[in-house]
């Protein structure tokens, strides 16, 4: 299974309304009226230089040109003063943005604040005094059926503003390999480059979700598989657009727990009534989940009140259920073959532990590196295990000690050296204080586990 992030549609999906019907014809001509007049284009600009394999010593003469990199995509306006929600990777690490409205205006924009874990971007349009921008509408995407029918609004090939029609294949998916933290729309619509960060709407012209990303079949984007678009549900992006605008960055509430998914065997060892719910398999010390007794072996399956179907539907009431923070919350679980309840107070989570960030002094093939040690914060951000413990390197030293070949990238978690545990920062400098003829570092990459010996 392979998915391209790059794609967008912008599509027209709600209640089964019935088009409007004129002399004869079926249109939806209202829908987009409503619903065209919020959604832009968007031309990114990327200064980049090529890699090039070149000889260790040898000066290039002419140097390496750089090359303006452009992509396109789609975004919805969210406010009058400018502000607009797009899809992240349309924008990231652009030099320049330019957003194009319905009506063909041109105007700069730069990047507000951003939520890399749901690809969510908001930019900031540099309008003229007095101008004001026409708004979208986002409808409950709870309220999303299988079989609505949906049209795709977007900026394809830049050819400009364009429609097409599908349905909602499926709702509340989850097992697409995006990301943990949200359940997704899947739609049919024509998904084409350029509508990336476009807007899926009702029938009312209500958006109920943004896109992000496309299925390919074999031979990745060259290959993209018909039908097969999925989307960010509305209610996740007005909540994260929200904290965005108002705070710069998204509070979430923490649970400090662990879990999967609950498989067939799982429910009838558990002699569960179905397979809903989420095998809690660690609980973090300190945590929130740890203060409200939460135990490793239960089955969570309601928070606040509402179904949990697997951690990424978990994930996605977390983000989007309104008032948990700081508030206890009722959790329902399943424990030794019969139904309690618990009670949770979700807090914000802890900030990283950057304070304890330092470079590694000594003569030691660690020598240089910029590392901090994992908490919770930095494991969410690379994706870890919340109790994965050890010491993650953030940036590699200019000038490596020459006796030791420089084997590490940013994001390896060194777990071990010479057989001594890393969990803090302190520990790895004790690990590296003796002086040795032999090294031996354990570290994590990528999910696997590595040995270096020097």
């Amino acid at each position: 299974m392979r998915l391209a992030i790059g794609f967008g549609v912008f599509v027209l999906a709600g209640l089964l309304v019935a088009p409007v019907a004129a002399q004869g014809k079926v249109s939806f001509a209202q829908a987009v009226r409503v619903a065209g007049p919020s959604v832009v284009n968007i031309f990114a600009a990327t200064t980049v230089r090529p890699l090039e394999d070149v000889p260790l010593g040898v000066n290039l003469a002419p140097p390496v040109q750089q090359r303006l990199q452009r992509s396109l995509g789609s975004g919805v306006i969210v406010s009058t003063n400018g502000k607009v929600v797009t899809t992240l990777h349309v924008i990231q690490n652009a030099q320049a943005v330019q957003v194009v409205t319905h009506d063909g205006q041109e105007y700069q924009a730069k990047l507000v604040a951003s939520d890399p874990k749901l690809d969510l971007a908001v930019l900031q349009l540099k309008l003229p005094q007095g101008v004001t921008l026409p708004v979208a509408k986002f409808a409950d995407s709870d309220q999303l059926q299988v079989g609505d029918l949906v049209l795709a609004v977007g900026n394809p090939y830049g050819l400009g503003q364009s429609i097409s029609l599908g349905v909602v294949s499926a709702v509340a998916r989850s097992q697409v390999a995006l990301n943990p933290y949200a359940q997704f729309i899947q739609t049919d619509a024509s998904i084409n480059p350029g509508n990336s960060g476009g807007a899926l709407i009702d029938s009312t012209g209500a958006v109920v979700g943004l896109n992000t990303a496309v299925f390919n079949g074999p031979g990745g984007s060259k290959n993209p598989a018909q039908g097969l678009g999925f989307v960010i549900p509305a209610n996740v992006v007005r909540t994260v657009v929200s904290d965005l605008v108002t705070t710069g960055r998204v509070v979430r509430p923490w649970l400090g727990a662990e879990g999967q998914g609950i498989t067939y065997d799982t429910m009838q060892e558990l002699n569960l009534p179905d397979n809903d719910g989420v095998l809690i398999t660690a609980v973090l010390p300190g945590s929130p989940a740890a203060a409200a007794g939460l135990q490793r072996g239960d089955v969570l399956r309601s928070l606040n009140g509402v179904k949990v179907q697997d951690a990424a539907s978990l994930n996605q009431s977390i983000i989007t259920l309104p008032g948990l923070l700081n508030k206890a919350v009722p959790l329902g679980i399943w424990r030794g073959g019969k139904a309690i309840t618990l009670q949770a107070t979700l807090r914000a989570l802890p900030p990283r532990r950057e304070a304890e960030r330092a470079v590694v002094t000594g003569y030691n093939p660690l020598g240089g590196l910029t590392v901090e040690p994992l908490g919770p914060a930095l494991n969410s951000e690379l994706g870890l295990p919340l109790t994965t413990q050890g010491v993650a390197v953030l940036a590699l030293p200019q000038q490596p000690l020459a006796a030791f070949d420089q084997r590490f990238q940013p994001g390896d978690i060194v777990v071990q050296v010479n057989g001594q545990p890393t969990p803090t920062v302190r520990a790895l400098q004790g690990a590296l204080a003796t002086s040795r003829r032999a090294w031996e570092v354990r570290f994590q990459r990528g999910g696997e586990v590595r040995l270096i010996k020097f």
